[in-house]
C-alpha cells in the first residue's frame, strides 16, 4: 500500500488548526447532564442524606436517580389489612393505605441542594403482584401501578401536599418518572415476554402521569445489553413514538466509552427509523467498577480504581461530544457510593464513594474525575 508523505511544516500547521478548531467547538452541557444513582449505602439509616446530598452537589452533581419502591410506601391494599399497631402510620391516600416517611426524607434532602430527582419506580406490592413472591414480578394490572404514580404526583407534584405541609424547603416538585427497570431481564422483570407486557405498563404510566402533570417527564426503563435489539422489540409489540414514552433510557455497559457511544448510536437509529427521531436519550446507568482483585468474573469494563477513575473522565468526555448528534440528555453514573469489599458482584465497587467499615464515607479517585470533568464540561 502505497503512503502519502506530507512536508513537517504543512502536517504541523495542520495539527494547529485541528487544535484550535477543536478547543473552539469543544462541547459543553447542562449542568444536569451529570447525574449519579442514589441507593445502596446511602438507603443506611444513619446517614445524613442532606449532608450527602451536599457533597452530591458540591463535586458537579445536579441529577440524582432515586429509587421509589412501590412495597415500602404501600404495602397493605386496604385499611383492614394494616396492623392495628401500626395503622396511624398508613393514612389512606386516593383509597390505599400509604406511609410516605423514606420518600418524604429523600425528596426533601434533594430540595435542600437543588438536585433533580428522577424516581425510578420499582416493584409491585404482594396485592398487586401478578407473581406474589417473585420480588420483580409484573405488576397484575398495569392500571394499578399507574394509580400509584398519579400517588407520587399528588404527594411531590408542583401541586403536591409535601410541598404544602414543608413550606420551609426550596420547591422543587418531582417530574421526572423512570417506568422500571432492565425489562429485558427476566431477573428483573419476571414475564414470559417483556416486550408486550412492557408496552402495556408504559402506556398506562404515560396516559396517568400526564393526566395528574401534563409537564411531567416519562422515562421508558434503562435496556442494557442488546438494547437496540430490544427497543425494536419495544415497537414491534406495539410501542409509538408518541404517547408511551419522553425519553428513552440506554444502560450501555461496554469494555470502552466509544463502545458505549456506538450502542447510543445504533439506538439513536432505531428511534430514528421508528419515527422518534425528536425524542431524547438518557443514560440512566453507565459504569466501570474497581472490582479488580475482589470479583472473580471479571468482564471487560470490570477495572482497577485508578482505571475507574480514567473511565469517569473518558466517559462523560465521549458522551458530551456526542450529546448534540444523539439527543443525549443525562448520564447517571452508577453509583454514588458502594461497600466495595466482601462481595462476588461487581457493581458493589462502582461507587465514586465507598463505605468504611465504621459506617462513614470515603472518596475514591473517581471522585476526583467526575469533579474535574463535571467543571470543565458544564455551562
Amino acid at each position: 500500500m502505497e503512503v502519502a508523505r506530507y512536508p513537517l511544516a504543512t502536517l504541523s500547521a495542520a495539527l494547529v488548526v485541528l487544535i484550535l478548531a477543536g478547543s473552539a467547538q469543544a462541547t459543553t452541557v447542562s449542568p444536569r447532564f451529570f447525574g449519579v444513582m442514589a441507593n445502596g449505602p446511602l438507603d443506611g439509616a444513619k446517614v445524613d442524606l442532606v449532608k450527602e446530598e451536599g457533597v452530591m452537589r458540591s463535586n458537579g452533581v445536579r441529577s440524582i436517580r432515586m429509587p421509589v419502591i412501590w412495597p415500602d410506601l404501600q404495602p397493605f391494599e386496604k385499611a383492614s389489612d394494616v396492623p392495628v399497631l401500626v395503622r396511624g402510620l398508613y393514612p389512606d391516600v386516593d383509597g390505599v393505605p400509604t406511609n410516605f416517611y423514606v420518600t418524604d426524607t429523600r425528596i426533601a434532602a434533594a430540595a435542600r441542594n437543588d438536585l433533580e430527582v428522577t424516581a425510578l419506580v420499582l416493584q409491585a406490592p404482594r396485592w398487586a403482584s401478578a407473581k406474589p413472591g417473585s420480588p420483580f414480578a409484573a405488576p397484575k394490572d398495569p392500571a394499578t401501578y399507574a394509580k400509584f404514580l398519579k400517588t407520587l404526583i399528588g404527594r411531590y407534584g408542583p401541586q403536591g401536599s409535601f410541598w404544602l405541609e414543608h413550606p420551609e424547603l426550596p420547591k422543587r416538585p418531582l417530574r421526572s418518572f423512570q417506568i422500571w427497570n432492565e425489562p429485558s431481564i427476566k431477573q428483573y422483570f419476571d414475564v414470559r415476554s417483556f416486550a408486550p407486557t412492557y408496552v402495556k405498563l408504559l402506556r398506562a404510566s404515560f396516559k396517568a402521569i400526564k393526566k395528574a402533570d401534563p409537564g411531567a417527564r416519562v422515562v421508558s426503563a434503562g435496556l442494557p445489553n442488546y438494547s437496540w435489539k430490544d427497543l425494536e422489540k419495544l415497537f414491534k409489540a406495539g410501542m409509538k413514538p408518541y404517547g408511551y414514552f419522553d425519553a428513552i433510557a440506554v444502560h450501555p455497559f461496554t469494555g470502552k466509552p466509544s463502545g458505549s457511544v456506538k450502542i447510543l448510536e445504533l439506538i439513536r437509529e432505531v428511534l430514528n427509523r421508528h419515527g422518534a427521531g425528536r425524542k431524547p436519550i438518557w443514560v440512566t446507568e453507565i459504569s466501570w467498577p474497581s472490582g479488580i482483585g475482589h470479583v472473580k468474573r471479571r468482564a471487560g469494563w470490570v477495572t482497577t480504581r485508578a482505571g475507574q477513575a480514567a473511565k469517569v473522565d473518558q466517559a462523560y468526555r465521549a458522551l458530551a461530544a456526542a450529546s448534540r448528534r444523539l439527543k443525549l440528555e443525562r448520564v447517571f453514573w452508577y453509583s454514588w457510593v458502594t461497600r466495595d469489599r466482601n462481595s462476588p458482584n461487581a457493581f458493589d465497587y462502582a461507587g465514586l464513594r465507598t463505605l468504611r467499615s465504621n459506617g462513614s464515607f470515603a472518596d475514591k479517585p473517581a471522585l476526583a474525575a467526575y469533579r474535574k470533568v463535571s467543571r470543565s464540561l458544564t455551562r
